[in-house]
């Protein structure tokens, strides 16, 4: 059997599972989690230090005209959502390194995928394949998930 990384992500997580080959004739391999990507919630990051959260708007007199700040949280989330994608790409290339050949399997929303197929391709070596599956399997377990596929 060759080496196999399965990628399950969704907005929020990514887990990052291998192949383990097993004896038994009627089950192939099982699923090993190997490590858990956390993406930071805006929401959490939105508190200021006392804990209240910040307003859409600057409305203090002391900081001029009142102006909308909604542009710069989304700025903000286009950032979070690079250094996710960045992430993904960066564990997946430590697994595999030192693969002669093998296969990377991404299991993710149909959003999530479109976000991190770029830069997990470019992260992989070229004797390694990448199959993609677009589902939301990120709440399910190690053995949900390779029944499944």
């Amino acid at each position: 059997m060759s080496a196999i990384c399965v990628v399950v992500a969704d907005g929020r997580r990514a887990r990052f599972f291998e192949a383990q080959p097993l004896d038994a004739p009627c089950v192939k391999a099982t699923l090993v989690e190997r490590s858990v990507l956390e993406k930071p919630d805006l929401r959490d990051l939105g508190a200021s230090v006392t804990g209240s959260t910040r307003a859409e708007t600057n409305t203090g007199q002391q900081a001029g005209p009142v102006r909308p700040i909604g542009a710069h949280r989304a700025r903000h989330r286009l950032e979070l959502d690079r250094r996710y994608r960045r992430e993904i790409a960066r564990r997946v290339a430590e697994m595999t390194s030192g693969w002669k050949s093998g296969t990377v399997v991404l299991i993710a929303e149909p959003r999530v995928l479109g976000l991190i197929r770029a830069s997990l391709r470019e992260s992989l070596d070229a004797e390694i394949e990448l199959k993609e599956l677009a589902r939301d399997y990120a709440a399910f377990s190690a053995a949900e998930i390779r029944d499944r596929f």
